[in-house]
């Protein structure tokens, strides 16, 4: 059974981070040992019993399996009982990774490293994989990957499960990663499931398995090394808190999602109203009420409730129910019998109740930093400076989210950094003041995909011409024309060339050298 509406959601230690300590870790010489397997074992329990379930709950209501699919009621069988759920949490992930990433991360720096990044991401659909992430850290809070390098020594990366996946830190105040864990289980049957567990640690790749489907007697099968320099399980997250977007409003998704529910059930009772008829002699005067055995005990049917007698009068109460129709007697009053029929039916508060769910929907919006794109105010006609303050909201929460998954993006490179320049296939330093990583130089640009005008747009670019450089006003342009500023300059300057000969082809016009001096003027 599922709370709804009730009590904590998640425990206390359902989204904590995993700590061991450095000198613990660093006494652990041998991987494959009982006491470090132990450690491992005893991490990946803690994980499935205390933060699983959050994890596989936050994901249910993005699927819209929410709660309300699970909540029991004392409806009896032939009343409606419809479970309405709503896809807040999906509209909430899609609308926020859309925000934050429909248009591609863009890197600057050293053209070099640029060049290679762009290469890897190219390579790797990395912008498809990091709309990935942050779908993940829109669900979870928390988003992973693994850097690695394929059988062709060629370096790639992928999205981890954040169902199957944790990093362990350090105790230091840095929380330095000492390890990262990936666990998995593959099921042949019901009986025959096989363990996997993989454990990245800054220099080696540990596997263990076991062939029953507890992770407590994983043993060591393997290992492998690799010149990331550092644990290549690159954790994200959405906040300090690693909550998802939705996760603050489920409580206002479940009531929302029972209004909804509780609407539709008064709309098919209403259809299946009773019918009440009054004035019929009354039925069902059966004795027992219940048929009964030898020893006087009522006989159970297959769902275990007692048969009634037929013609009993919860019988014939069971058959009215069934053809919603109560037939009742009022024979016996002094007046003498009063005829009457009517449908049974309750009154609804249309007006209340659609107030009261446009205050949820508000509230939901509200709590989640998510503008209304139905609302009638939002609409393309407006300027784009009204639009930037009905995302203003929206687009603080982004600016936080921008910053975190930089830090993890930045990591991501340095993993890469670390492989690239054992490779020397690009140069990861430069001289200044020592040895600098080129990497650090390299900025993180993101680029909101927010809806403007485009009119008000090109009338700003315009006020700008002379005054900043022809570069810097193509890059702005870039938006418009989708042509990189560099290739931009150098099409005009390829069109100023071929008027130029075009020109000197039609007049016969000769440019002087420039040392001629004037001398053939």
């Amino acid at each position: 059974m599922v709370d709804f509406l009730s009590k904590t959601r998640f425990g206390p230690q359902s989204n904590i981070l995993f700590k061991m300590s450095a000198d613990d870790f660093a006494a652990m010489i041998d991987m494959g040992s009982d006491a470090f397997i132990q450690k491992v074992s005893d991490f990946i329990a803690t994980f499935q019993t205390e933060q699983l379930p959050r994890l596989k709950e936050l994901k249910r209501y993005y699927l819209a399996d929410n709660n309300i699919k699970y909540r029991e009621t004392d409806r009896d069988s032939d009343r409606a009982d419809n479970r309405i759920a709503s896809d807040w949490a999906k509209y909430i992930t899609v609308f926020m990774q859309g925000y934050m990433l429909g248009n591609p991360i863009e890197y600057e720096g050293d053209d070099n490293v640029v060049e290679k990044i762009d290469e890897f991401a190219k390579q790797n659909g990395v912008d498809y994989h990091d709309g990935l992430l942050e779908t993940d850290l829109s669900i979870y809070g928390r988003a992973y990957e693994l850097v690695y390098s394929n059988a062709e020594a060629q370096e790639r990366v992928t999205k981890l499960d954040p169902e199957q996946t944790f990093v362990v830190y350090d105790d230091t105040i840095a929380q330095n990663s000492l390890f990262g864990v990936r666990f998995y289980q593959i099921r042949y049957s019901a009986t025959n499931i096989e363990s996997y567990v993989e454990v990245y640690t800054a220099d080696t790749i540990h596997y263990y398995k076991s062939k029953s489907s507890e992770f407590s007697t994983i043993k060591k099968t393997s290992e492998a090394v690799h010149q990331f320099g550092a644990v290549p399980i690159n954790e994200y997250k959405n906040n300090e808190e690693r909550l998802g977007d939705f996760e603050s409003v489920l409580d206002s998704i479940d009531a929302y999602d029972l209004s909804q529910s509780e609407l539709a059930n008064f709309q098919q009772d209403m259809n299946d109203a009773y019918l009440v008829l009054i004035g019929n002699p009354v039925t069902g005067t059966a004795e027992p009420e219940y048929i009964l055995d030898g020893n006087g005990d009522p006989i159970l049917d297959d769902n275990g409730r007692p048969m009634l007698s037929e013609n009993s009068s919860a019988d014939v109460f069971r058959d009215m129910r069934k053809a919603r129709m109560l037939i009742m007697d009022n024979n016996n009053d002094p007046d003498g019998p009063n005829p009457n029929a009517f449908y049974l039916t309750k009154s609804y508060d249309t007006a209340g109740v659609e107030a009261y769910k446009k205050r949820l929907v508000d509230d939901i919006l509200r709590f989640t930093f998510t503008p209304d794109t139905n609302d009638q105010n939002f609409a393309g006609t407006q300027s784009g400076e009204a639009m930037k303050y009905k995302l203003m909201g929206n687009d603080n929460l982004r600016k936080t989210k921008e910053r975190l998954m930089t830090r993890g993006i930045m990591r991501r490179l340095r993993l890469l950094g670390n492989v690239w320049g054992i490779k020397s296939s690009v140069s990861t330093t430069k001289p200044q003041d020592g040895l600098y990583d080129t990497i650090n130089d390299i900025q993180v640009k993101f680029t909101p995909n927010m809806p403007t005008s485009d009119e008000e747009r090109l009338v700003e670019l315009k006020t700008l011409y002379g005054v900043v450089s022809d570069e810097t006003l193509f890059t702005l342009l870039s938006t418009f024309t989708g042509v990189d500023a560099d290739e931009e300059m150098k099409r005009l300057e390829s069109e100023k060339q071929a008027g130029m000969d075009a020109f000197q082809a039609q007049t016969g016009y000769q440019q002087l050298a420039p040392d001629d001096g004037g001398a053939n003027g």
